[in-house]
């Protein structure tokens, strides 16, 4: 009796392990299903404000999230984190990868949106169409090319009419509340030329900087910083009537050229500038009506617009020039011409 004891108890305690052996991998089966791999640590997000970037690429890491909106203005957003409020990107794409959350809407300009399906996005997509849009590296800036087939010759003729009747009109002004510096800066450019052609092409290319490096000097001090929202606007301003004094004088110099030629002279300021501003723009004026000509002649509108941009733009130069070496047309640099009749 106590021998069949023992064989039973040996017997039930053999069929114990075995069920435990069996047992522990049907219990990590069942922790982990179809033996994938333990689920990964949740993610600690690094918090930040709201993202703005011009003219180029935003990546929102995993480990972050952004607690406001994305704005990128020519440039393209990658989302691999969380993005709390919406989304505005113009002129790039975007791209959410498998990762990303996003809590609100995305609009684009010109651009499209690119989702894994891991994505999960709570708000609306809305899109707006430009055509056709391509990245010009060498500027580091999107920039859209608009399609609007044959129309857009004639849209290019009518935008130069415009222009040139508004630019008419500003030199009519000009004429009528500055006459006399007017004949003075005209004067300093034919007597003059090279002189002034290099001081205005001076005046172009330093314009810009300089007008940044005394911002920058005055934003960095508290007392200069209200200065720079003045100054800015100044220095436009001044700029732009520069160049439109310099511009009517020369316009005005070659129309009384033009009439001493012929052997008339009106001596009206305000028709010699009329002739004056349509030999300068006449070679552009061509251009576009030869662009909007059967195509055999459209090849020559190539040529002719390159001559008249060169021409309006030494008008330009030498304007801006002759302007400056007379102080805006106060007084006077070279003598006055001498009569004739004397």
């Amino acid at each position: 009796m106590g021998l069949t004891s023992l064989k039973n108890d040996v017997l039930k305690a053999w069929m114990l392990a075995c069920s435990i052996v069996v047992a522990s991998p049907l219990a990590a089966s069942a922790q982990s299903p179809g033996g994938a791999t333990p689920a990964k640590p949740p993610v600690t997000y690094h918090l930040t404000g709201a993202r703005l970037a011009v003219a180029q690429d935003v990546h929102v890491a995993a480990n972050e999230e952004v607690t406001n909106g994305v704005l990128v203005l020519g440039g393209s957003l990658r989302v691999d984190g969380r993005v709390r409020d919406g989304i505005v990107a113009v002129g790039g794409d975007v791209h959410l990868g498998p990762e990303a959350e996003v809590r609100g809407d995305v609009l684009l300009v010109g651009g499209t949106l690119v989702r894994d399906p891991g994505a999960r996005l709570s708000g609306s997509v809305s899109s707006v169409s430009l055509g056709e849009w391509s990245r010009r590296a060498s500027f580091g800036s999107w920039w859209p090319r608009m399609q609007f087939g044959e129309s857009v010759r004639w849209l290019t003729l009518a935008a130069t009419v415009g222009r040139i009747t508004v630019l008419a009109l500003l030199m009519a002004l000009v004429l009528l509340v500055a006459r006399t510096p007017i004949a003075r800066i005209g004067r300093a450019a034919a007597a003059e030329p090279l002189r002034a052609a290099v001081i205005g092409l001076a005046a172009e290319v330093l314009f810009v900087p300089v007008l940044l490096v005394v911002s920058v000097f005055l934003g960095i001090t508290i007392i200069g910083l209200p200065f720079v929202f003045l100054l800015v606007p100044v220095a436009v301003l001044l700029a732009a009537l520069a160049l439109l004094l310099g511009y009517t004088a020369l316009a005005c110099r070659l129309g009384e050229w033009l009439e001493d030629r012929l052997g008339w002279r009106s001596r009206s300021a305000f028709l010699a500038t009329a002739i004056g501003l349509l030999l300068i723009v006449t070679p552009t004026l061509v251009a576009r009506m030869l662009g909007v000509a059967p195509a055999p002649l459209q090849v020559a509108a190539i040529a002719v617009l390159v001559a008249g941009a060169v021409a309006e733009f030494l008008v330009w130069t030498v304007g801006l020039g002759a302007t400056l070496l007379t102080g805006f047309g106060r007084w006077n640099t070279v003598p006055p011409a001498l009569d004739a009749r004397a």
